[in-house]
Formats: C-alpha cells, sequence, structure tokens
C-alpha cells in the first residue's frame, strides 16, 4: 500500500499537450491527488487511481526529468521543477 505523503514542492504539469499549470501531489492511499495553488488556497484538479494509470513513461527532456503516463485518454507530463518530486512519483508509481 501506498504511504500517504505530501510534496510540498510545485512541478511542472502539462495535460493532453496544452493544458499547462504548476500543481503540487501527493499519494493517498491508492490515489494521486494533484492540487493546484490559488491564492492562500489549494483547488483540487484530479484524483487518480494509482491503478488506472497506464503507458507510465520515465525520461530526460532538455536535461530535466519527466514522467508521463496516461489516465482516461489524458496524457499527463510531469517535469522536475521542484526538488525530489519526480523522485517521489518514482517511488510511488515504478514498484
Amino acid at each position: 500500500s501506498f504511504p500517504t505523503r505530501r510534496s510540498s514542492d510545485l512541478t511542472y504539469m502539462k495535460k493532453n499537450g496544452a493544458e499547462c499549470c504548476y500543481v503540487t501531489l501527493a499519494f493517498d492511499g491508492q490515489q494521486l491527488v494533484l492540487t493546484k495553488p490559488k491564492g492562500f488556497f489549494q483547488e483540487r484538479l484530479v484524483e487518480i487511481p494509482v491503478d488506472e494509470i497506464s503507458h507510465l513513461t520515465c525520461d530526460e527532456h532538455f536535461g530535466s526529468q519527466r514522467i508521463g503516463f496516461i489516465h482516461h485518454n489524458d496524457y499527463y507530463e510531469f517535469y522536475t521543477c521542484g526538488l525530489s518530486v519526480i523522485d517521489y512519483m518514482k517511488e510511488q508509481l515504478f514498484v
């Protein structure tokens, strides 16, 4: 089972090659929870069940690490931006 741990760093996310924003992420049980900073608040964007993730990839993009996957026909990409966010995702997704 996945431990609950909060990443405090922002990371850059791209969805379907067009929608771009900074997000924080956390694994809560078997869910990847993405939130977007909105002033003093956090806007919860989506909760993705880990067992519904497919086509999981990890590569380099212009010298930085990138993780990508598909969920319900949407393609998500996460780029190294903060400290250890990509490593945290690897620990949780590549088991």
